[in-house]
């Protein structure tokens, strides 16, 4: 979405205002309290003081709630010219809160009666507590999104020309722990002041019953819009006090008896990670129901690069020498600047039986993961059949599926994995939060039959222009990325072949060329990989820049996991909570670690200009590839050293896996005996 010059300056200015507004409300209020309301600006004394100081109190609550209303948010959009009200309205509510805040204290007529001013240790550890109490709400802010908190999601994202985006509800960090962290600590902050005065006991009374109260009409709306979703996280954190209530329903103490639902686990996509998990599960003999929406297999070309660790989860399944079979082992890849050539990341030295990189196209991994799934009898897929609901209940999840003709069916489950892609279904029907962030870099690739002479290694060409990648293929193909400066989603024909020969000096002839596409990289985490018996597996849980192909072999790691687990909790009666918080744990770690080497080692071969090549030629010869790090290059890019890249790296697995996991509630044996009584 475009806006124009003075849409963004008018943006810009109400995001001034209102932030001057805030840090000012924060300031006066921090202080004000600290010493007991003593400071102001109004002076009314007896009764006018006291009906002026209720009024103040009652203004800032009174007009909160009215402008979270739906009446209130119909005026905030009326606030803001140039048609930005609906973007500006989350600036215009923080400005006005703020100000709400500022005539508060500021107008606050003092009673000048001291009940309590505390003096040495008992002042230092109150001050103590005070602070504390800010960090908290700091905290809760930041835990529900400090852009919306204070507003600058507005005027921000029209700054940058596109529209507000707004996550679900918070569940993660204090969220996990109580419904309202924000007016609870901001009802301890009241309470933790160290100067007691009249003025001070009246603020924090009327206050604080706001704050317990208020969050009630909040909640209601949020059923309104977030049903079950909302309601789930009801079930299971409390309203106020911090703590855990109820018991999860993602949490059976038994586990669910296969035969009344159609399937164990349903996985939702069945791209390379949804089948990749089906395999793992088919292979314990977990019945396993997959849903795609595509009808075939995609016949072009994605994600090529097969890590060891990956490999090593294949080997499981007996696909490992398959995989390498059709595909073309890397064992080095050389790097260019501008000033020739810099060195070589190499894998050579990987320990285990996977030196290398292994150059697989996409479809043919899908082909082959096709073909093994087939071969499991508790494994059924369906195709061309699209996600339209996700439901729970204490012991089962509900699946709607439309197909082509737009019949709809239902499918239970005792647990689903969503492993549908980047714009997930399921993740969007659970409402589940994420953080999304655009690189602003932008790349069109194409394959090409080979006729260089380099090989079937991988080059990189880092210029002053900008980068080119190249991977050999099997079957004779070459795949050449090519940096742009601004996105083309339509790019002209020898567009590729230019820009390789004007950054590398190789000559591949249009003619060669067998497809093109243009792909502008950016990340994604979710905040929460479950949600009740949901989880989220692959794209579906995190994106990550396709530069170094980090994504998809993150997802088959998450999919060992999630196999482990599910047999575990589904066959061997382990608890599933300790089971569903540690995936959450281990695979937020690993995906981010992995986002992080991916957006690191993009935004290195992206630096242009000639002065950032000079340095990018000096750091990757002297330090990177021939230097000191020489020895870590090869095993940091074959995902060798990303924490948890096996699930036995978790010790909570390692334990079970061994056999001394002392979780377990029900022995395989009576599951089994359920099983066979149940036909």
């Amino acid at each position: 979405m475009m806006y124009t010059p003075a849409q963004r300056w008018v943006a810009l200015a109400y995001g001034l205002v209102s932030h001057t507004l805030f840090l000012a409300a924060v300031g006066v209020m921090f202080v004000s309290l600290y010493e007991g309301l003593h400071l102001s600006l109004l002076h009314l004394h007896g009764w006018a003081a006291a009906v002026g100081d209720v009024i103040l109190v009652l203004q800032f609550g009174l007009g909160h709630s009215l402008l979270l209303s739906d009446q209130g948010r119909r005026w905030l959009a009326r606030m803001a010219p140039l048609g930005l009200g609906r973007e500006l309205s989350t600036t215009v509510f923080a400005g006005l809160a703020s100000l709400q805040l500022l005539i508060t204290f500021l107008l606050w007529s003092s009673s000048k009666v001291l009940w309590a001013a505390p003096e040495g240790w008992v002042k230092g550890g109150l001050s103590v507590l005070y602070g504390i109490s800010w960090l908290l709400l700091a905290k809760s802010m930041s835990d529900a999104g400090l852009d919306v908190q204070v507003g600058s999601i507005g005027w921000h994202s029209v700054w940058r020309g596109h529209a507000p985006v707004f996550r679900p509800f918070a569940r993660t960090g204090l969220f996990r722990y109580s419904r309202q962290p924000i007016y609870s600590s901001f009802t301890l902050i009241l309470w933790t002041a160290p100067v007691w005065t009249p003025d001070h006991l009246l603020i924090a009374m009327l206050w604080t019953l706001y704050c317990v109260g208020a969050p009630v009409w909040k909640e209601k709306r949020y059923l309104r819009f977030y049903g079950q979703a909302y309601a789930r996280y009801q079930a299971v954190v409390p309203y106020w006090f911090p703590g855990r209530k109820g018991r999860d329903m993602s949490f059976p103490t038994e586990p669910s008896i296969p035969a009344v639902h159609d399937a164990e686990v349903i996985v939702i996509g069945g791209g390379p990670v949804g089948m990749a998990l089906a395999c793992l599960l088919g292979g314990r003999g977990v019945r396993v129901l997959v849903v795609e929406k595509r009808g075939a297999l995609p016949s072009h070309s994605q994600a090529i690069g097969i890590t060891p660790p990956t490999l090593a989860i294949l080997s499981e399944l007996g696909l490992d020498e398959a995989f390498i079979g059709q595909g073309l082992p890397i064992h080095d890849c050389h790097v260019h600047g501008e000033s020739g050539a810099l060195g070589i990341a190499s894998f050579r030295q990987i320990p285990g039986q996977y030196p290398f990189i292994l150059s697989l196209p996409q479809q043919i991994s899908m082909r082959l993961l096709a073909d093994k799934l087939a071969l499991y009898p508790s494994v059924k897929m369906l195709r061309g059949v699209e996600v339209v609901s996700v439901e729970q209940t204490g012991d089962a999840v509900t699946v709607g599926l439309k197909d082509e003709a737009g019949v709809i069916t239902i499918r239970s489950a005792a647990y689903a994995v969503g492993c549908d892609g980047h714009r997930s279904r399921v993740r969007d029907l659970l409402r589940m939060r994420s953080r999304r962030y655009d690189y602003g870099h932008h790349f069109v690739m194409g394959d090409f039959q080979d006729r260089t002479a380099l090989g079937g290694e991988a080059h990189l060409f880092f210029t002053a222009q900008g980068a080119v990648e190249s991977f050999p293929l099997p079957g004779g193909l070459r795949r050449w990325i090519v940096q742009t400066k601004q996105p083309e989603a339509e790019p002209p024909a020898g567009f590729i072949s230019e820009v390789v020969r004007m950054r590398s000096g190789h000559i591949i002839a249009p003619e060669d060329q067998v497809n093109q596409s243009a792909f502008s990289p950016w990340r994604l985490d979710c905040e929460q990989l479950y949600d009740g018996r949901v989880i989220l597996c692959g794209d579906a849980a995190h994106v990550m820049s396709p530069i170094g192909g980090q994504g998809m072999n993150t997802g088959f790691a998450d999919a060992e996991f999630a196999a482990l687990m599910l047999h575990a909790i589904l066959r061997q009666g382990q608890q599933a909570g300790p089971w569903l918080a540690e995936y959450d744990r281990c695979r937020r770690k690993a995906s981010n670690t992995a986002a992080t080497r991916a957006a690191l080692g993009m935004g290195l071969g992206t630096w242009r200009g000639k002065g950032m090549s000079w340095l990018r030629d000096r750091l990757l010869r002297h330090l990177i590839l021939r230097g000191p790090m020489a020895g870590i290059v090869g095993p940091w890019f074959a995902m060798m050293t990303i924490p948890f890249n096996r699930a036995a790296k978790s010790r909570f697995v390692a334990t079970y896996m061994t056999g001394n996991c002392t979780e377990k509630s029900q022995p395989e044996s009576r599951l089994a005996f359920q099983e066979e009584s149940q036909g």
